[in-house]
């Protein structure tokens, strides 16, 4: 059984919780426990979302527990930068949709679980920020890759080399975020965009999640090729098939393995 992470199921959506008061801090065991859950979920075809999000009201997550590093010890900072990168590789690689419900400060390692989500929802008061570089680190759970990503050059810099935190508007006028909300509504909406995978075909969600990565480091033509790859795949297939049916006869699809209930929102 998890000590710091609560795993809730609604319909087919998953809701995981960092419950390590009061800052929901990254300990060695908490990343651990995120890779299991994230590997179980991944092999569950109910399954077809995941929502992220932090227990009480004032931290999504404070990144690292910095405990750990008090000692100097070489080794266990490695245990813990690969803890880090394995467990997010987990979240970055699910089948389905990944979606953060920022409920408070996400800093450090806990904006790096988020950015490893597919999209990003956050409270009005939530402050956001990489702030490694004031206690002599570097981010190292892939944040300087998926911050600039989203962001550009420029404010990755300012983020991480000045060390910028930033409130949830601008977060959203800069891209970081999908979506502010009301304090206490960042779970709802959440799983409101998260169900919205469920009338999608679980097989061209993962195919389309796979191509929109790769879009990144491929030119046009590449793209092309893997696009037209990933479509003869799913060509012929039973989900493709009944896709195709549904749509013609104007009713909702039934996915094959993903559960009865395709058609609720």
């Amino acid at each position: 059984m998890a000590k710091y992470l609560v795993v809730e199921k609604l319909g087919h959506t998953a809701i995981i919780t960092l419950n390590n008061p009061p800052a929901n801090v990254w300990s060695l065991q908490a990343l651990q426990e995120l890779l299991a859950e994230m590997s179980t979920l991944d092999r569950d075809p109910n399954i077809r979302s995941v929502v992220m999000t932090g227990a009480g009201e004032g931290y999504f997550s404070a990144g690292a527990d910095l405990k750990q590093f008090a000692s100097g010890d070489a080794a266990l900072a490695a245990e813990v930068a690969d803890a880090f990168a394995n467990a997010f590789r987990a979240v970055r690689q699910f089948h389905g949709v990944t979606v953060a419900a920022i409920n408070g400060y996400a800093l450090g390692g806990g904006l790096e679980w988020a950015l490893s989500c597919d999209y990003m929802v956050a409270e009005r008061g939530a402050k956001l920020g990489l702030p490694e570089a004031r206690v002599g680190l570097v981010p190292c759970a892939g944040g300087t890759k998926a911050l600039t990503d989203k962001v550009g050059v420029a404010w990755a810099k300012r983020i991480v080399l000045g060390g910028e935190t930033i409130g949830a508007d601008k977060a959203l006028a800069i891209g970081l975020v999908e979506e502010v909300v009301d304090p206490g509504f960042a779970k709802i909406v959440a799983v409101s965009l998260a169900n919205k995978v469920t009338a999608q075909g679980p097989d061209a969600v993962s195919e389309a999640g796979k191509l929109i990565e790769a879009s990144q480091l491929r030119s046009i033509d590449e793209q092309l090729a893997l696009e037209k790859a990933a479509f003869l795949r799913l060509f012929g297939q039973s989900e493709q098939r009944e896709g195709v049916a549904a749509f013609l006869a104007k009713r909702a699809p039934s996915w094959q393995g993903a559960g009865e209930d395709d058609d609720e929102e």
